[in-house]
């Protein structure tokens, strides 16, 4: 993709040469009201910002970007995402009319867990499982854990300490796979199975799987499965505790969860 900047440049170029303005904007695919403005003067530091971020993050899109900077506004920030031809390229998708959740409503931490696998190919041509536990609510990622094969009893070895830690849900959404049929959950936590062939139903973590590999997954070679598994340690990290995500409102799964602490603190001294 041609940035905004480098066609106003094609046109300066081609009218230099003694072009026509009409003819040089038609090869530029540039309007000719566009080829005249002047782009507006921009802050070096916000935009280096920009270009830094876009650098250290290449799949964020300007949304994300701009939900990392303060006192930027968000035209501001796609303007210059054009200008330097910073969109991403994605493949076409066919548009899936995802029906309302029937569900209880979600309104609190640990109301519901999502849990679910997924798979990577190692370069020794060995696939890994990797399994995935969400909080539907805050949207934190509770375990991202690689291994050559899941029974059963190691999902539920891995449940058991994510209840230690962070205390158990009211139900865990989960597909209808052997591993998670066979499992036997404590009292008071509900095993809610999807409806076969409907991954859709258990959207939240199967669109963090899509993350995970259009972030990491697909842009990493992985030797090993330690190596695998470092990385998604790093992951887990950088999207809880700084990836913004745009269903909380720009915040980060940590900075959210703080908040409903905070809140639920201030709401016990009222009372």
């Amino acid at each position: 993709m041609v940035s905004l900047a480098s066609r106003r440049r094609a046109v300066g170029f081609l009218l230099g040469r003694g072009f026509a303005r009409v003819r040089s904007c038609r090869v530029a695919s540039l309007s000719r009201v566009a080829s005249r403005r002047e782009p507006k003067e921009r802050s070096p530091e916000v935009k280096q910002k920009i270009l830094e971020l876009a650098k250290q993050n290449p799949r964020y899109g300007f949304r994300r970007v701009h939900a990392l900077l303060e006192g930027v506004n968000l035209k501001a920030v796609h303007r210059i995402w054009r200008e330097e031809g910073l969109a991403l390229r994605h493949k076409k998708r066919r548009k899936l009319i995802v029906p309302k959740s029937s569900g209880p409503e979600l309104t609190k931490a640990n109301q519901a867990w999502c849990v679910d696998f997924c798979f990577q190919r190692l370069e020794n041509g060995r696939h890994a499982r990797i399994l995935g536990v969400l909080d539907c609510f805050t949207r934190e990622c509770l375990l991202l854990k690689a291994a050559s094969s899941f029974p059963s009893f190691l999902v539920e070895k891995e449940l058991e300490w994510l209840f230690l830690v962070h205390g158990k849900p009211e139900g865990i959404v989960s597909d209808n796979g052997p591993e998670f049929r066979a499992m036997t959950l404590p009292q008071g936590v509900e095993n809610r199975f999807i409806q076969p062939g409907k991954p859709w139903q258990n959207g939240y973590i199967e669109s963090f799987f899509g993350r995970l590999r259009d972030e990491l997954l697909s842009c990493e070679i992985f030797t090993r499965g330690s190596d695998l598994q470092r990385a998604l340690d790093e992951f887990q990290d950088h999207y809880n505790d700084k990836r913004p995500h745009l269903g909380l409102g720009g915040l980060t799964p940590a900075s959210f969860k703080e908040g409903l602490v905070t809140q639920s603190e201030e709401a016990i001294l009222r009372n």
